[in-house]
């Protein structure tokens, strides 16, 4: 029999020919080769695949948000832009329903706490107040002004909104230690929503939305509104899609002689920027009253100031004026469009890191509990307060609310103030929410 002649039964390898095994144990040892070969090649590709995705994870971009938003929020598991979800807007609508459903028990108290100072605001804001009174088919028994100005032109503005209507009061805190006397007006077995005086938009389901939410869910400390302007969320609200490309009119046109005053707040109405590839806000004079323009169609948002933003209550949302300028010209035009979805989501909760407390919905009891408060109120009733009592203060995703901006902006030369963003604000709440005091306005 030749080398290459077989058995019976028993055909020639490939990789073994001209080799005649002696034995059946020789086929059981070429069998656990091929084994060990795949077993080796699986391994191989494992170790590569770990090792390839290592180094896209060390490659990502330092300075990310430090954070995973999965905890946080149900409706991100990403850090990209979120593309349009039909369920996400149909969860919207659902809620709206519950809302229009809900009746507030008839042995709750809501009061509007509102921290006064600024009349140029608060004119705006009124108009607010006014439509979510009980009277106009709002939540709001009564609304009390905590005062903490000296200036005589705003507190005879606040004068006389106190002569015209009875359900406004106000208290004096002038006399106390930097925010935290400005809370000793409350009482036990009344909720209170709390409202910076410079909140210059509040939806229509909003205070219905933290109200409910507060008295649905009474283990939780505080619940906040959407702020639009608030440090660490103009990161959310960028990553959900609801910030665009706007940057400043870089030489504003010179208007006409006897061109009508100001009167419109929508941004379909602005021309499309052109100006220089970069702007250098260290260098560039914003001109007073300027406007912030749309770039053109198909231009992202990689050379506006939105980019720099992160997830950080003391981060750039809270120190530069043009991440806000972005975010309020974005707001107003997702206003315009009937798109306030894109802001929605369920419910964040902070756990126990610090957020800007401009809108929110909390018990008297617990706050006559926490009495005296430090002077730094927002760091107690956001941190310090929640780790002593395991509860949590939360966002509620439905109501949104517009926050102006923050003392920091106004450090430098220039901010908010030389941009016509109030005017916009009380142009819209004038055509839309004012419905009786015009007068006052």
């Amino acid at each position: 029999m030749s080398a290459t002649d077989t058995e019976p039964g028993e055909s020639p390898s490939p990789f073994y020919r001209g080799f005649k095994p002696r034995s059946k144990m020789s086929w059981i040892w070429r069998k656990t080769r091929i084994w060990t070969w795949v077993a080796e090649t699986l391994i191989a590709a494992t170790f590569l695949f770990i090792f390839v995705n290592f180094a896209i994870y060390q490659s990502r971009p330092r300075g990310a948000p430090p954070f995973e938003p999965p905890d946080k929020i149900t409706a991100l598991d990403t850090a990209e832009p979120l593309p349009f979800d039909s369920s996400s807007l149909q969860s919207h609508l659902d809620h709206l329903v519950e809302i229009q459903e809900w009746q507030r028990p008839a042995n709750l108290k809501v009061v509007a706490l509102v921290f006064f100072g600024r009349r140029r605001y608060v004119s705006v804001l009124n108009c607010y107040l006014q439509r979510n009174l009980v009277d106009n088919g709002g939540l709001l028994d009564e609304i009390i002004f905590v005062v903490k100005t000296g200036d005589e032109d705003d507190l005879q503005y606040l004068e006389e909104l106190l002569q015209k209507n009875p359900k406004y009061s106000s208290y004096d805190a002038n006399g106390g230690d930097l925010y935290s006397g400005m809370w000793d007006v409350c009482e036990k077995g009344v909720m209170y929503v709390k409202i910076d005086d410079d909140v210059l938009f509040i939806e229509d389901s909003a205070i219905h939305s933290i109200v409910k939410r507060k008295f649905q869910e009474p283990d939780l400390l505080l619940v906040s509104g959407n702020i639009v302007v608030q440090p660490a969320f103009a990161w959310v609200h960028y990553h959900m899609g609801a910030i665009y490309p706007y940057l400043p009119e870089y030489q504003p046109a010179t208007p006409e002689p006897g061109a009508p005053p100001f009167s419109t707040w929508r941004p379909s109405e602005l021309p499309l920027w052109n100006g220089p590839d970069r702007i250098n806000f260290t260098e560039w004079e914003a001109p007073p009253h300027h406007r912030w323009l749309p770039l053109p169609s198909g231009v992202d948002t990689d050379q506006t100031p939105i980019t720099s933003v992160t997830y950080d209550p003391h981060g750039p949302g809270l120190l530069e004026w043009t991440i806000a300028a972005q975010q309020h010209y974005s707001f107003l035009e997702n206003l315009e469009k009937e798109q306030l979805w894109k802001y929605k989501f369920e419910s964040w909760d902070f756990k126990n890191e610090r957020f800007s407390i401009n809108f929110f919905a909390v018990m008297g009891d617990d706050i006559v509990a926490m009495k005296p408060l430090p002077p730094d109120d927002e760091a107690y009733l956001t941190i310090e307060y929640p780790k002593k009592t395991g509860r949590h203060a939360v966002m509620d995703g439905h109501g949104v609310a517009v926050h102006f901006s923050f003392r920091p902006m106004r450090y430098g030369t220039y901010d908010l103030e030389t941009t016509d963003l109030l005017d916009r604000y009380r142009a819209y709440a004038e055509e839309n929410i004012c419905i009786k005091q015009r007068d006052v306005m």
